[in-house]
This record gives structure tokens, C-alpha cells and sequence, in this order.
């Protein structure tokens, strides 16, 4: 009995996230088992998810360089999806990662239940996720973009309830999400560097917290990031020799080559053949610049230090060749055009491109993609930007739990690219910072104009006065 009475007032309690939950769910199982099914995608990245996923079923401990490229978490994902529901099975994958992405907006509607007590932050911050199409086209590829979305929702929940509640079940749940995350996108790690300069910075915010938790939050993070070490460096080594040593994967290099010279293009050329990759939102800015209409002239356009396409010689995941590479397009631009550069990264998280794969898909996916890319940027980003602001004030410590989050983004976009599709996973936290941002406004604008119609009313002389 006690049982049911405690899963009934669990339903009460929850009965908000419950509905959100269920209702992105159905959402998003009718996109990826309906409209746009992941397994009906696999071209591209996607392609190169899948046939790792596919590599690993026939020879799961073969050592192979380029299966350090790209960070693991996704494609050992699929891998464990193929594993249980099967190889070719369409709707297990489907299924999986609409379960993630409605992981994904469950773990940030309960951040915002806990980050606010203002319910119509709730009701515009949920209604808002659940249909949130950014998330949902995204949902029906096999990227790594939806299990960050969820890792990254996962880290934002478990860090604020942390630092509200600092009991050992967060602290263990934190360092794991944020392990997850960081195999997925490397990048991840810069949020928990973060959290501990935000702790050490704002104390204040960090109630009940105490700095043995840090050692919980430590483990499944240094276990994870131990075995990802270890798997890297077999699979570019010969019987245990010769490895490379590094975390999760080999392609920081290149994204740094791509941050430093600005080329659309990066061209391997090797005894085995050739490779070549080029970041979707260059070649989009550099569609703008070259437009001889002039319909949108960008801020900050495209400017390659050493031409469009740059070629090495080398594999793709050789990190001595593209660091020299990269250092030659410095020595070549200056340090003023790097600094405009970092600046271009960060107008591209948010312009100049919409998330691909919608970017170069059929009329019926691009056109709504580059609606809501609009919308986001019109509506979402300015009362979020502004908040991203405040929040280094000390008085907004806790805004900034959240918001050191898309800081991180930005400072890794400075270093690397921006890309919209790579700002993706960060939007429910900006989702959430915009809909505070607008309840914000409207309280001040009602407070004021009842205040206003307070003032305006004549003020009625005492009758006793008026005897006297």
C-alpha cells in the first residue's frame, strides 16, 4: 500500500513532466517510424555511423585507425540498437532515437520545474520542446546530434539539482552524463571545466554542495574517459605499439585546421588513396560571399587563408600534419584575421546556415528547417542572449548553471567552427532562458501599467479634512 500511495503521489507531483514526456514521445516516434526514418537517411556522416555500427556486429575488437575519427558514443549506440533489435531493423532504430530525443526534452522541462517557480516559464518552455523541430528533424538522422541534446539535458538537470540538494545520487549521475556526453562530442569536457570554475567563483549557488561530491562526479568520468584512452590508442597502433595517445577521438586536429584556415575543403592524400571533408556551414558562407546578387551580404565573409581547398599529405586522423597546416594558415593570416575568424565561428552557431542534413534535403524538410533557424534566431536567441549576460553577475549566479553550458559551446565554436547543427543540442537550455526572458518582460509591463493606472486615479479628499 505504501508503495502505491508513494506511485500515486509521484504521479501528482510529476504529472506535468509526465504529460511533456508522452507527448513528445508520440511526436516523435510518428516522425522517425512515419515521416522520416533514420535507417532511410544513411548517407554521409550518417552512412559513416551506421557502417561502423554495422563493422562493429562482424568484427567488434578489429583495430581500425579511422573508427577514431569521429567520437564513438553514437556509433556504439547504433551498435548496441542493431545488437538487440537486429541489423537491419528500421523501427528499433527509429524507435531508439526518439526515445533519446524525448529524453532529451523530458531532462529539460525538469530542469525548468526546478530552475523557476514561474509556471508560465513551464507552459512556454514545454509546449515549445515537445514540438521543437529542430530536435525532431534531427531525431530522424543517425548523428550524434540527439544523444548529446539528451546528455547535455541529462548534465544541465543533475548540475542544478546538485547544487541545490548536494546529495551523492547527482554527483554520481553528473559524472556519468557528463562521460556519456563527452563520447559523444569531446567537446563536453569544457562544461565540466566549467562547472567547477562556476563553483569555485559562485559558491553562493552551490547550496548544500560539499567538495567530496567532486570525487563522486570524478569516477564514472575518469573510468569512462580511461577505457576511451585505451580504445583509442589500439585502434591506430599495430599489436600495441605505436598507438596515439589522446581521450576519445583524432579529429580535433582537423577541426582546428578547419578553424585556422578557413578552407571549405581539406583534401587527405595518402598510399591508400584519397579523403576529403568539408564543413557544411563554410561552404554555405561562402555561397553568401561569392553571391553576385548581393541578396545577403555577411557580416564577417568567408576568408580562406591559403585558398578553398587545402590538401596534406596524411590521413585525415594524423594530427602532426594538420597541426602544420594549421600553423602555416596563422603564420599566413596574422592574428587580426584569426580574430575575426573566432568572431565568424561564433556568428555562424546562429546564421549564415541552416542544420544540416536539412540544409541540402528536399523542399519539404529545408524549407521548415530554415523557418524555424529564423525563428530561433528572431525570437529565441535575444531574450536568451540577454540572460547569457546577466548571468556573469554574481546576483545571477544560478542562471549562469545553465548558461555556462551555451558558453562552452561558444568558446569551443571560437577555437574549432561554428556550425547551427552543432549549437542544436544547447537549445532547450536556451529555450528555457528565452521563455524567463519573455515572462520577465511581460510581469514588468503589467506591474508598470497597473502601477500607472494607480497613479492616475484622484486621490479623494477626507471629509474629515474637509470639515475642518
Amino acid at each position: 500500500m505504501k508503495l502505491l500511495a508513494r506511485f500515486g503521489r509521484g504521479l501528482v507531483v510529476h504529472f506535468r513532466l509526465i504529460l511533456v514526456t508522452l507527448a513528445a514521445l508520440l511526436v516523435r516516434l510518428n516522425w522517425n517510424l512515419v515521416v522520416h526514418n533514420p535507417a532511410d537517411f544513411a548517407y554521409s556522416d550518417m552512412g559513416g555511423y551506421v557502417d561502423r555500427a554495422n563493422q562493429m556486429l562482424k568484427w567488434p575488437w578489429a583495430p581500425k585507425a579511422y573508427f577514431t575519427l569521429f567520437p564513438y558514443g553514437t556509433h556504439a549506440f547504433i551498435f548496441v540498437v542493431k545488437l538487440l533489435g537486429g541489423r537491419d531493423n528500421k523501427a528499433a532504430l527509429g524507435v531508439a532515437f526518439a526515445l533519446l530525443g524525448t529524453l532529451a526534452v523530458a531532462y529539460t522541462y525538469a530542469t525548468v520545474e526546478r530552475f523557476t517557480q514561474r509556471r508560465w516559464v513551464w507552459l512556454l518552455s514545454g509546449a515549445l520542446l515537445i514540438f521543437y523541430y529542430p530536435w525532431i528533424s534531427l531525431g530522424g538522422y543517425a548523428l550524434s546530434e540527439t544523444p548529446f541534446a539528451a546528455a547535455v539535458a541529462a548534465t544541465g538537470f543533475y548540475a542544478l539539482r546538485l547544487a541545490d540538494k548536494g546529495r551523492k545520487r547527482d554527483a554520481w549521475l553528473l559524472g556519468l552524463f557528463l562521460a556519456l556526453g563527452t563520447i559523444v562530442r569531446p567537446q563536453h569536457l569544457v562544461s565540466a571545466v566549467f562547472l567547477v570554475g562556476h563553483y569555485l567563483l559562485r559558491r553562493q549557488s552551490w547550496k548544500n554542495f560539499h567538495r567530496g561530491l567532486w570525487i563522486r562526479v570524478a569516477i564514472p568520468l575518469g573510468l569512462i574517459l580511461a577505457v576511451s584512452s585505451v580504445r583509442l590508442y589500439w585502434h591506430t597502433s599495430k599489436q600495441w605499439k605505436g598507438g596515439m595517445i589522446g581521450l576519445v577521438s583524432t579529429n580535433g586536429p582537423l577541426n582546428y585546421a578547419f578553424g585556422r584556415c578557413h578552407a571549405t575543403n581539406i583534401e587527405a592524400i595518402s598510399k591508400e588513396g584519397k579523403g576529403f571533408f568539408g564543413p557544411p556551414p563554410f561552404g554555405a558562407l561562402l555561397s553568401f560571399t561569392k553571391d553576385k546578387n548581393k541578396r545577403v551580404t555577411p557580416i564577417l565573409p568567408l576568408d580562406p587563408a591559403m585558398g578553398e581547398t587545402v590538401k596534406f599529405n596524411g590521413h585525415m586522423w594524423d594530427a602532426k600534419p594538420l597541426y602544420e597546416v594549421a600553423h602555416a594558415c596563422v603564420e599566413k593570416s596574422g592574428y587580426w584575421r584569426q580574430a575575426k575568424y573566432a568572431m565568424t565561428h561564433v556568428v555562424l552557431l546562429w546564421g549564415y546556415n541552416i542544420i544540416w542534413p536539412d540544409q541540402g534535403q528536399k523542399p519539404q524538410f529545408r524549407e521548415p528547417m530554415m523557418l524555424w533557424c529564423a525563428a530561433h534566431l528572431i525570437a529565441i536567441l535575444p531574450p536568451a542572449a540577454i540572460w547569457l549576460l546577466l548571468a556573469f553577475r554574481r546576483k545571477h549566479a544560478r542562471i549562469m548553471l545553465l548558461g555556462l553550458h551555451v558558453w562552452a559551446e561558444v568558446v569551443v565554436a571560437m577555437l574549432y567552427f561554428g556550425d547551427t547543427r552543432y549549437r542544436a543540442p544547447y537549445d532547450g537550455l536556451l529555450i528555457i532562458l528565452a521563455a524567463l526572458g519573455y515572462v520577465t518582460l511581460l510581469a514588468w509591463l503589467f506591474r508598470t501599467l497597473r502601477n500607472g493606472r494607480r497613479d492616475r486615479v484622484p486621490k479623494r479628499r477626507s471629509p474629515l479634512r474637509a470639515a475642518s
